[in-house]
């Protein structure tokens, strides 16, 4: 990040655009903005979050050369084994 710049003006209201907001915290400190902020209230829905698993490296070896040969994401293909292996399971029904 380049040096802040000494604090010559507010904090524009509006941003055309997210490039000029960028432009702008490039060379601005929010430190130098501190008592300007306001607190933002928002809502994150967890269960829509992607999830980390860790997996065995024998597993992560096995899956790394699967996705090399198939020229597939490995995200991607452990999520298509995964679903191929619930839907086989009766009991759990299928999310997309």
């Amino acid at each position: 990040m380049a040096k802040s710049k000494t604090k010559a003006a507010s904090i524009p209201k509006n941003f055309a655009d997210e490039k000029k907001a960028a432009a702008f915290w490039d060379t601005h400190s929010v430190a130098d903005y501190w008592d300007e902020m306001e607190e933002a209230q928002f809502e994150i829905e967890i269960d829509d979050m992607p999830k980390a698993v860790a997996l065995e490296y024998p597993i992560a070896r096995q899956l790394s050369e699967v996705s090399r040969m198939e020229n597939i994401f490995i995200d991607i293909l452990v999520n298509l084994f995964l679903k191929e292996h619930l839907a086989e399971r009766p009991s759990v029904r299928p999310r997309s």
